[in-house]
């Protein structure tokens, strides 16, 4: 009986310790968020030069000069 045990807490363990699959899905993920970002940004520097795009394009350049 308790190898039977054993052998299903490495087998259990395996499962749960394993993630490859988490770290690719965060890194997809993040890249949707810059797409979406920088779709968000096109769309609105299309808008006639807004406020809004105008106030989205200057934060974006104050964050890159910060960096």
């Amino acid at each position: 009986m308790r190898k039977m045990y054993e052998n299903l807490t490495v087998t259990i363990n395996k499962y749960v310790n394993n993630e490859r699959g988490a770290q690719a899905l965060e890194w997809v993920a993040l890249g949707l968020v810059v797409l979406a970002v920088m779709a968000a940004v096109a769309t609105a520097v299309q808008g006639n030069g807004s406020s809004i795009a105008n106030a989205i394009v200057e934060k974006i350049a104050e964050l890159i000069g910060k960096m």
